[in-house]
């Protein structure tokens, strides 16, 4: 039998970091002329996170200029990532592909109505030109409250993945999961089904320089923002003997740019300019910004987010913007600028005593100057917490008879409505927050939005 060569490149989790974009299409279009100048069949995938609307394009394009971008690579199949999956509004996220010249895989998501979406499709076999059958199947991550807020409906992937390996796995010569899950789930992947000859991982930004092996099953995921690419090279003799497989991450000279790349992101620039330039308030003096001390603007994004929530309190850490504004007409573009980060507003109910609790943990030096990464968190230190409603001591010795909300003594056993920023009910940053079961998103608006709204209506 003829022995079949199979060579598989992957991306994940650029997160929109674009400026490495071009060096990433010159390293796969490297890889991809080498292989196939070596007789190997190629295929490419990206598992999740290509869009971060951090950037001015993905902002102002909404998504659609990365597609543009996977458009021109030619990719085989992606899947969706939770920057795709919950940054956007259900009716953009239904426009996203509308141009999409690859297909996008993923089991886990479903309309209201238990359909899956128009745009999307749980799995696909591809057969290469040497008759090699590929299952590949798509899985994202269950953030549940927030899909559930955004009229999605997210399954267990574990659940949705079963029946399909029954389905897929006769059928085909390899079995792939692109998995935008976490290393961790990617890992209990491989033990509990170890018919996936492959999972290629997101999420969690791990870079595998030499791949893993659990359970017979091959594991590859390779960083974030562009770094690296992940590929697997496979050999194929036949269908009794095992396939020569080697998998690894290779990192990206970013100082080797694809010039055509590079004149598109500035056309795709250009087009996102047109959006993002429309004028939405305009200042009387300029504004500024100081992640340690409480300033006029941070002061109105609390209370701006009071009112949002329609909340007793508010709290807004003064990192979250990251400069100040001109005297002048303001621009979308200027507030995303100074407000990029994924994060949306939200709320809890908790006791005067968490509250207490959270007012003290929120005036630590090290809270203060937490170099937070993740959450959506796209700034520099957290800074100073600045809150809308509540008064506080100034000699920074907080309890039960020196705290007010609107003027009257806190209760301790009394429950409150407080506003604050999704990040802060995730993780373990503020667990009285975070422990809270009371929880609600405000979406798809962004803290941007709610700025953007304040300005308009000072």
């Amino acid at each position: 039998m003829k022995v079949k060569k199979l060579r598989i490149l992957h991306t994940n989790d650029l997160h929109s970091q674009l400026e490495n974009w071009s060096a990433v299409v010159a390293l796969i279009k490297e890889r991809r002329n080498e292989a196939e100048a070596n007789g190997e069949e190629v295929l490419l995938f990206d598992v999740g996170d290509h869009i971060d609307r951090v950037h001015p394009i993905s902002e102002g394009l909404k998504g659609k200029g990365n597609v543009t971008l996977l458009n021109k690579l030619h990719y085989d199949a992606v899947t969706i990532g939770n920057n795709e999956g919950i940054t956007f509004s259900k009716e953009d996220l239904n426009r996203l592909y509308e141009e999409a010249n690859f297909p996008v895989l993923i089991c886990n998501l479903f309309d209201e109505t238990n359909e899956r979406p128009s745009w999307a499709k749980p799995y696909k076999i591809i057969e290469t030109k040497n008759k090699l059958k590929v299952g590949v199947i798509g899985a994202t991550i269950p953030f549940s409250l927030f899909y559930q807020t955004l009229g999605w409906k997210i399954a267990d992937p574990f659940t949705c993945l079963e029946p399909l390996i029954k389905k897929i796995r006769p059928e085909v010569d390899y079995l792939i999961c692109l998995s935008h899950l976490g290393l961790h789930q990617d890992e209990q992947l491989a033990v509990k089904y170890p018919q996936f000859d492959f999972i290629i991982g997101a999420h969690t930004h791990h870079v595998l320089e030499s791949g893993k092996m659990i359970n017979g099953t091959w594991i590859n995921q390779s960083g974030r923002s562009g770094k690296y690419i992940g590929e697997i090279k496979l050999t194929h003799r036949n269908k009794e003997a095992d396939p020569i497989v080697d998998v690894h991450s290779i990192k990206v000279n970013t100082n080797n740019k694809d010039q055509f790349t590079e004149d598109l992101l500035t056309t795709l620039e250009i087009d996102s300019h047109k959006q993002l330039n429309q004028t939405v308030a305009r200042l009387d003096e300029p504004q500024e910004v100081n992640w340690y001390k409480e300033t006029p603007i941070i002061r109105l994004l609390a209370r701006g987010l009071r009112e949002w929530c329609d909340a007793d309190i508010s709290m807004v850490n003064a990192g979250v913007l990251l400069d100040g504004l001109k005297e002048g007409e303001v621009t979308i573009k200027d507030i995303h600028r100074i407000c990029p980060h994924p994060i949306n507003p939200a709320s809890v109910t908790i006791t005067g005593q968490g509250l207490l609790e959270i007012t003290r943990m929120a005036r630590s030096q090290e809270m203060i100057e937490l170099k937070l990464k993740g959450f959506g968190f796209r700034g520099k230190v957290l800074g100073e917490m600045i809150f809308d409603g509540l008064t506080l001591p100034h000699d920074g010795f907080i309890h039960e008879n020196n705290v007010f909300i609107h003027g009257e003594l806190i209760e301790g056993d009394k429950v409150y409505k407080l506003a604050t920023l999704d990040m802060f009910t995730l993780g373990k940053l503020y667990p009285e927050i975070s422990g809270c079961k009371d929880k609600t998103y405000y979406m798809p608006e962004f803290l941007r939005d709610i700025l953007i709204w304040k300005l308009k209506n000072r």
